[in-house]
């Protein structure tokens, strides 16, 4: 097995010293050799991390491989499928939209898919009723729209990255509610897609032109995109699942040949340093080096609970912000994040996450479904942090 070291460690101010602020650099220094462990194990292939605390990093680090069959290693700018860590990238652009005084947060849904008005409700008996309340675009964020997680019209994955945005929600006719909006939190990516084809509607771009022109031109996201370029080919990193003790690269192409379909719960490319850039642009009020990209009041609501006291999955661990995940107790730190903290995670083994009281950015990308690897990280982290 190939071994890195740390690419580096800096800080973003050139010409300050480069002793981390709050944390302690023994427990820092290992985090890189427990990933390491962790990849000699064959639980996963590679990881690439980064902290940042007030403005500086103070840790960013490379171990492993990210193609294995190509004995390409894990570096800076590879590229990882991000997954749902897309859905915060989707509610910032509605709240651009917002500001913009192209919508409401409160707005109903059916103003823009009149269709939905006559959406039905399944009871738990089986039954089906005629939904009583409005959904509202603040509904879709928080996942209390009462839409399912699966796609509607029972479409799958291979037929769903063929259609356009617009295609896909016109589908959403024949979904059946799991609950009545505002009643329940109910995880959906359903319902973020239909936020991200609202976005089109208002702002009369599509998706990807909107999110490259307001969100990551500003921010200087410059590899992070709903459809993979050959340019980005060769700093792609491949899936793998580990199976009786032995690391497997899964059958499908991580370039999406083909695909249409720019899905806003859980479509972005993108490497950790463009999103680490997103959070400190959220930590910072909406700032991103003298450009405004959104506002403090934008922020904050993105950032707090706005599900109140309405639980995930029976569990009150966690509730949600504008696209964003929230820490809501001390039942959500099992990983030492504190409460009031938050962020998102990726399906494919990716995370991120900001602590606004130690104003501290953290991000985690691999390309595997080993969540012990990214939750322990995750403690690691917690556990370096000092204070102020």
């Amino acid at each position: 097995m190939m071994r890195t070291l740390p690419w580096f460690i800096a800080l973003v101010m050139a010409g300050q010293s480069s002793a981390p602020t709050g944390f302690d650099r023994q427990r820092l220094d290992a985090i890189p050799k427990r990933m390491q462990q962790f990849i000699d194990a064959q639980e996963i292939s590679g990881t690439v991390v980064l902290v940042r605390h007030k403005g500086k990093v103070v840790l960013a680090a490379e171990n492993g491989l990210a193609n294995r069959e190509k004995r390409s290693p894990m570096k800076r700018d590879t590229v990882f499928q991000v997954m749902s860590m897309t859905k915060p990238v989707t509610a910032l652009a509605i709240m651009i939209c917002a500001e913009r005084g192209l919508l409401n947060l409160d707005d109903p849904v059916e103003r823009f898919f009149p269709a939905l008005e006559d959406l039905m409700v399944t009871q738990p008996d089986g039954t089906l009723v005629k939904k009583r309340g409005r959904m509202t675009i603040r509904n879709l964020l928080t996942h209390t729209s009462g839409l399912p997680s699966v796609d509607p019209g029972g479409i799958d994955d291979l037929a769903k990255v063929k259609l356009t945005l617009a295609e896909y929600a016109a589908l959403f006719p024949q979904s059946k509610l799991i609950a009545e909006p505002n009643t329940r939190i109910s995880y959906s990516g359903p319902g973020i897609a239909l936020a991200g084809r609202i976005v089109e509607l208002v702002s009369g771009k599509s998706l990807p032109e909107f999110m490259r022109t307001e969100i990551f031109a500003p921010l200087e996201m410059n590899d992070t995109t709903f459809f993979a370029t050959p340019a980005l080919a060769p700093r792609l990193a491949r899936m793998y699942f580990s199976e009786d003790g032995a690391l497997h690269a899964t059958s499908e192409d991580p370039m999406r040949p083909g695909a249409r379909y720019a899905n806003p719960a859980g479509g972005l490319y993108s490497t950790a340093p463009d999103m680490a850039n997103l959070l400190e642009c959220i930590l910072r009020g909406g700032s991103w080096k003298g450009k405004r990209i959104l506002s403090p009041r934008s922020c904050a609501a993105m950032t707090t609970l706005q599900t109140g006291e309405l639980t995930s999955d029976g569990s009150d661990a966690q509730g949600y912000g504008l696209g964003f995940s929230v820490v809501r107790s001390i039942r959500g730190s099992s990983h030492l994040k504190p409460v009031g903290s938050f962020g998102h995670t990726g399906a494919f083994g990716t995370e991120f996450w900001a602590d606004p009281t130690s104003q501290t950015v953290v991000v985690f990308m691999s390309q595997s479904f080993a969540d012990r690897v990214r939750k322990t990280f995750n403690t690691m982290v917690n556990a370096a942090y000092l204070g102020p």
